[in-house]
């Protein structure tokens, strides 16, 4: 299962927040700027193309591909796909890019070996697959009472490197982190809130041939 079950369709404000506070530098949307190719890229439980709308350009044409239709934002003008990433509606070797941030593969708990097989088929020789996660070590992860880190070896053993990014999540009020980070965390949460929390993201990238 996810480490934070999808919320985005039934809390709308908490997901404004996330949206606003998570990253709000945007160093992981910069890496992976630099990392992905130009071409045809799929971003897998895009929710509402926040992350996709920032990484189109002239010569990268990111596809979002999100279950909930709910999510999806038809003013962001994207070729928005409805669909998991279990059932990717892709030919066989047409993506030259794909990536997912804090979405569907989390490999703690579950396995996502069949999204990954997926990806595997849809992108064509030496593209490039970006997953970003949790790393922990950090004041996030701390607030959790249980692991809600990535797997770090189940990546590498399949051929992916991994890049460290150190990040943060940056509140407007104290209100919105208490309201946020109570929803993830409860009591703990609330206690532990404050205007900058830091978190370790990684972006595990693999080039499959």
């Amino acid at each position: 299962m996810a480490v934070i079950p999808f919320y985005g369709t039934d809390r709308s404000g908490l997901f404004a927040i996330e949206r606003a506070a998570m990253d709000r530098q945007g160093l992981v949307i910069n890496a992976l700027d630099r990392l992905l190719p130009d071409g045809v890229v799929a971003d897998i439980g895009a929710g509402d193309g926040f992350t996709a709308e920032r990484l189109t350009t002239p010569r990268r044409w990111v596809v979002p591909l999100e279950p909930a239709a709910a999510m999806i934002r038809p003013d962001r003008i994207l070729p928005w796909v409805q669909a998991d990433a279990e059932h990717l509606p892709f030919g066989p070797a047409i993506l030259d890019g794909v990536y997912a941030t804090w979405a569907y593969f989390f490999s703690r708990g579950w396995d996502p070996a069949p999204g990954l097989k997926e990806l595997r088929r849809a992108i064509r020789s030496q593209g490039t697959i970006a997953i970003v996660d949790n790393l922990g070590g950090d004041e996030f992860t701390a607030l959790s009472d249980r692991d809600i880190t990535a797997d770090v070896d189940f990546w590498t053993a399949r051929g992916f490197e991994l890049e460290i990014i150190e990040t943060a999540f940056v509140f407007e009020s104290l209100h919105d982190a208490q309201a946020l980070l109570g929803f993830y965390f409860g009591d703990r949460g609330r206690d532990g809130a404050r205007l900058r929390v830091g978190f370790r993201a990684g972006i595990f990238v693999a080039h499959p041939t």
